[in-house]
């Protein structure tokens, strides 16, 4: 016996007869099979997304994009790359899209003598001093202006 639900007044009743399985291969001919083929498995595997990223270039690519130094600066901060090998220096608008900010990321070690290098760096390419904010507890500094590319020129020459 087993307690059956009945529609919409909701009330129990006790069925007399289980159900047969609705799902057997038998009942119904308008399902199909299912069949195993072997050695196609590599054809599903195609479509998997990519568990990790391939290696990068060893030199530099034709994008722009360079390899780190294969001995890490001796500074007292380290830039991390991201997954995808890029260094994390980002251009966004900030103060209802008032303002352009040039973000730098995943700054470890010390990020107050990072920023006064950064801030000397583009004061003698620039030729003027630019305003930055530190955020010490998420890693970032952020530069006002639109300093993308010399800042990634600047860091790729330090050898991150």
């Amino acid at each position: 016996m087993a307690l059956v639900k009945r529609g919409l007044t909701g009330q129990f009743f006790r069925a007399k007869v289980i159900p047969k399985d609705i799902w057997a291969e038998t009942e119904d001919p308008k399902y199909t099979g299912v069949e195993e083929v072997k050695d196609r498995w590599h054809f599903v595997e195609r479509l998997f997304p990519k568990l990790r990223i391939p290696q990068p270039p060893q030199n530099y690519s034709t994008t722009g994009w360079k390899a780190p130094a294969e001995t890490v600066p001796n500074e007292p901060y380290f830039i991390e790359r991201t997954r995808n090998h890029m260094l994390p220096v980002y251009e966004s608008r900030v103060y209802k899209d008032r303002v352009l900010v040039t973000q730098v990321r995943k700054i470890q070690g010390d990020i107050w003598v990072f920023e006064q290098d950064l801030k000397n760096y583009l004061h003698e390419k620039l030729g003027e001093e630019v305003e930055s904010h530190v955020n010490e507890m998420c890693c970032f500094v952020n530069v006002k202006g639109r300093y993308v590319n010399e800042i990634k020129e600047w860091l790729y020459n330090k050898g991150f």
